[in-house]
């Protein structure tokens, strides 16, 4: 029998309606998630938090030489789940981007998600949240890398340029990452 997890991808402050580098439609993604945790979590699947959790010299801050506004820096504000989400007892909270160099981008790079993973027999996982050409994407190609059975929630998602999100996903899909619907995923538990 598989055993799955979702992993909520980086819906903090920072990254919802006006935070330092939102995504496009935040506000519309948060009650739908909300919503979705519990009936994932009522049927039996792991929950993963990742955030960004940048030191306040990060090397993609525009004022250290990268391309992005200062943002989720490691204990502010601004790097905090974005209420109404919260972590509870027994989720599974990943902080990546943490080194100076680090993107951070997936929630595998430079963490022990793959690991805890394993540990509790996980095999199939899906991902939702925020940035679709970003963060959800890194992540999920790395979660299919790391041979987990993966699938991005595509009605769980957001992105930076919502222009971006059919080119994205083709490129998952591409890379054996599956694309379908929250309610679809949770049909297949």
């Amino acid at each position: 029998m598989a055993k799955n997890a979702l992993i909520v991808v980086d819906v903090q402050n920072d990254f919802c309606e006006g935070g330092a580098l939102a995504a496009s439609n935040t506000d519309s993604l948060l009650v739908p998630l909300k919503e979705f945790i519990a009936k994932a979590r009522k049927a039996g699947a792991v929950i993963v938090y990742t955030q960004d959790w940048h030191p306040p010299a990060h090397r993609s801050f525009k004022a250290n030489g990268g391309p992005w506004p200062v943002h989720c820096v490691a204990d502010s504000a601004g790097a905090q789940l974005k209420s109404p989400l919260s972590a509870q007892m027994g989720d599974i909270v990943i902080h990546k981007g943490v080194a100076v160099d680090s993107a951070g981008y997936s929630g595998f790079e430079g963490t022990e998600l793959a690991s805890k993973l394993k540990s509790l027999q996980v095999n199939r996982v899906s991902v939702a949240g925020i940035a679709t050409e970003y963060c959800v994407a890194a992540t999920g190609l790395d979660a299919a890398k790391a041979g987990f059975g993966t699938s991005v929630l595509t009605d769980l998602i957001r992105a930076v340029d919502e222009k971006a999100t059919a080119g994205t996903l083709e490129k998952c899909e591409a890379a054996g990452v599956e694309t379908v619907s929250s309610e679809e995923w949770l049909e297949s538990l």
